[in-house]
């Protein structure tokens, strides 16, 4: 007798809610199987079809947009969900945030083996209702059964995996509640880009971490005509993803800037710094020297602005206090600069020298 789980999801969809669940189970002495990291082909058979032929449950869990691209052959849920279809595994799909079967998200991907989906006994997932969901799943879904499985070969790259997902920290409810909002946001028409962008908008303030959303609300304000706005999602989005991300030739121009800075060029060394700034837009230390040219050029707002962003980024840099702090001192705006003032003196006193 066996309750053991395998837990399947679309990564760039679903990763909050599938760990939620995971955690979950294995707090409750469930032994479950989740990846987090993608599996390039070579190793999918050696790993992902082990666990599910090992496990006598298959948990799916489908929200709108999860199916997307399973008309692709090669598409590795498509694959996972053939494959504990072959296996006879007991197949329980968690459905998040209304998912419909017949919607136009979901209809259309339902091909082949995929149209067994809407057989199987699902169950609905509110993720306001998170943990009542999960007590549910446990007692009515989850009971030890008598499956015939097949132990898998090799444990010890699947337990890495498991190791990995157990070492994430715990999905917290602010991160479901901004998951629910992504989620509608996808639920959407088609052509409701305006709904879209509050949604992505919302999910991104309660989880900056929620990274999809960038990207999303970056193809909805592409379509209403923002191109700056989508633009500087999509950097979000790249930063997070890694992707185009040039730290050694920012570094480069970086140090151009501040040459050019030293010469007196200020127009070139606010070039090269926004360069540095477009390869790796969490540069530090391009915004602070920006800001320093911005400065001295006469641009108070443009220095402001850069100093902020540095500080955002990194709330000890003390450089980028000093500078927003002396504005709000020429200025006359005393209190935000005492504050600066006092953010600093902590610094000072974390490096156990007080000014």
């Amino acid at each position: 007798m066996d309750n053991s789980a395998f837990i399947s999801y679309r990564r760039n969809i679903s990763g909050f809610p599938a760990r939620a669940v995971f955690q979950n189970l294995r707090a409750n002495g469930i032994d479950v199987f989740l990846d987090i990291e993608s599996i390039d082909s070579g190793h999918f058979e050696s790993v992902i079809l082990n666990q599910i032929a090992a496990r006598p449950y298959f948990i799916l869990l489908l929200a709108p947009g999860s199916l997307e691209r399973c008309d692709e052959p090669d598409d590795w849920l498509r694959r996972e969900i053939e494959a504990a279809i072959d296996l006879e595994r007991v197949i329980v799909p968690l459905l998040t945030s209304g998912f419909d079967f017949n919607a136009p998200y979901a209809r259309p991907f339902l091909i082949g083996k995929l149209e067994q989906l809407t057989k199987f006994n699902a169950l609905n997932v509110p993720l306001d209702y998170f943990e009542e969901a999960m007590a549910r799943l446990r007692t009515r879904f989850l009971k030890p059964v008598a499956l015939l499985v097949t132990p898998a070969p090799d444990q010890s790259a699947a337990q890495a995996k498991i190791e990995l997902a157990a070492a994430e920290p715990s999905v917290t409810d602010q991160q479901l509640t901004a998951q629910r909002y992504f989620e509608r946001a996808l639920a959407r028409s088609s052509e409701d880009f305006e709904g879209q962008i509050a949604d992505y908008s919302e999910a991104i303030r309660l989880n900056s971490e929620l990274v999809e959303a960038y990207f999303y609300r970056s193809i909805a304000r592409k379509a209403l005509g923002d191109d700056e706005g989508a633009a500087e999602d999509y950097r979000q989005y790249a930063y997070s993803k890694g992707i185009g991300l040039k730290p050694k030739e920012a570094a480069k121009h970086n140090s151009r800037g501040v040459l050019r800075f030293n010469k007196g060029d200020l127009d070139g060394a606010i070039a090269e710094f926004s360069e540095a700034i477009r390869l790796n837009p969490r540069f530090t230390t391009a915004f602070s020297n920006r800001a320093d040219v911005l400065r001295e050029k006469g641009d108070i707002e443009g220095a402001l602005s850069d100093y902020s962003q540095a500080i955002d980024l990194d709330a000890t840099y003390w450089h980028a206090l000093y500078g927003r702090g002396s504005i709000y001192a020429s200025r006359g705006d005393t209190s935000r600069a005492q504050i600066e003032q006092l953010r600093r003196d902590v610094l000072f006193m974390r490096a156990g020298a007080i000014p």
